[in-house]
Parts: C-alpha cells; sequence; structure tokens
C-alpha cells in the first residue's frame, strides 16, 4: 500500500530530527511538509520556460523556498544551508514516492 506524500515527508523529516539535522524540529515539521509540498508542486507555474528541469534545479528551488519560508535573514542561513538541502531531498523524495510506485 502507498502511503500519502505527507506521511512520507512526516516520517523522513523525524528521522532526519533523529539524526542530528537541526531544521525539522517537531514544532516546525508541518510547517515544513506543507510548505515544502506545496514549493515542490507548484515548480512548473512558477517556471514556465524550464520544462525540463533538472532534479538539482527542484532541489535548489526548495531549498530557496524553505529558507524565505523559515529564516528571517536569509544571509545568516549558513552552514545551515547544507541541513535544509537534506530536508528538500527528504521532501523531494515524499513528493514523487506516490509517482514512483504507481
Amino acid at each position: 500500500m502507498i502511503q500519502p506524500p505527507r506521511a512520507v515527508a512526516l516520517t523522513a523529516l523525524a528521522d532526519l530530527w533523529d539524526q542530528g539535522c537541526p531544521i525539522p524540529s517537531p514544532s516546525d515539521r508541518e510547517r515544513l511538509v506543507d510548505v515544502g509540498l506545496r514549493r515542490w508542486h507548484s515548480f512548473h507555474r512558477r517556471h514556465p520556460r524550464n520544462r525540463h528541469p533538472s532534479h538539482e534545479d527542484r532541489i535548489r528551488d526548495l531549498v530557496r523556498g524553505l529558507v524565505q519560508a523559515f529564516e528571517a535573514d536569509r544571509r545568516l542561513v549558513g552552514r545551515l544551508a547544507k541541513d535544509y538541502e537534506c530536508v528538500a531531498e527528504a521532501l523531494a523524495t515524499a513528493a514523487t514516492s506516490s509517482t514512483r510506485e504507481a
């Protein structure tokens, strides 16, 4: 049985938190999933000229959106950028999990 992307994302973020990633704290997880999945699914609407984006293009866009939503000053993200990339990868995997297995 295929789990909904939201459930997959929440589980993945909990695993990242357990592994020491500081971004997906329990208090932020729901919002991270909401923002992340919405951003992932709106990529083509926001970038209509990029008809064949690479996975890396979409991850960079997702990281940018997460940073904009969760950080007061994007210039101060620094090393957390790598943690946001891990979160973005987990959200991307969750967003595409139901389409791969169907």
